[in-house]
């Protein structure tokens, strides 16, 4: 009889308690009211459901990646683009700009120079005007280079496991008191993001 209660005891625990969701919830929203000086359990604090909605796989990553590079290329790139355009065309492009701004750029600072050696004050302003925007030009391919080579980088490593799973996207709803707004109660729809091991959440967007 007393093993039975025990048991009985256990399994209430263990029902009252929160579901591994709900305390990944629970955390991420206590992290958030700590650093504005708050307890989450003084506010009220109630989960009224965390559905899972979808696993986030290093394949989907990928393609997000890619979507980022080829806006490097384009604006608004067609889906098309997207799939076919590479890194190392990209990139041959750019080093080729460089190298031709770099080569304007010498090319108007001797010109600049010899408008200096013969007093031609008009040919020296237009030749400086022109050897300045070369030298932007070209730290600007070189920008534009760092940063595509650091999204090619990041999207062959991913690629060495495409399928593994890199977050899990969650649904929630939950209400708690707002101290800013005098305690006044307050109903959330958000979705929030797992990290990789899935322990825990690291992001919360709104619900469109």
């Amino acid at each position: 009889m007393k093993k039975s209660i025990l048991v009985l005891l256990v399994l209430l625990i263990v029902s009252c308690g929160k579901s591994k969701e709900e305390q990944m919830l629970f955390d991420y929203q206590q992290k958030n009211v700590k650093a504005m000086n708050f307890d989450l359990n003084d506010l009220d604090f109630k989960i009224q459901k965390v559905e899972k909605l979808a696993n986030i796989k290093v394949a989907d990553s990928m393609k997000h990646l890619k979507l980022e590079f080829a806006k490097y290329w384009t604006k608004n790139p067609e889906q098309s683009l997207v799939d076919t355009l590479s890194f190392e065309y990209v990139k041959s492009v750019l080093n080729k700009s460089i190298a031709q701004q770099d080569t304007l750029y010498k090319l108007y600072q001797e010109s600049t120079l010899l408008a200096i050696r013969n007093n031609n004050f008009s040919n020296r302003i237009e030749y400086k005007r022109k050897r300045d925007e070369a030298m932007d030009e070209m730290f600007s391919f070189k920008e534009t280079l760092s940063k595509v080579e650091k999204i090619e980088s990041r999207y062959n490593e991913l690629s060495k496991n495409p399928d593994s799973i890199l977050s899990v996207k969650y649904k929630a709803s939950y209400s708690l008191r707002n101290p800013v707004l005098g305690n006044a109660k307050q109903s959330f729809d958000k979705v929030f993001y797992t990290n990789a091991s899935q322990t825990e959440f690291v992001k919360d967007e709104e619900i469109e």
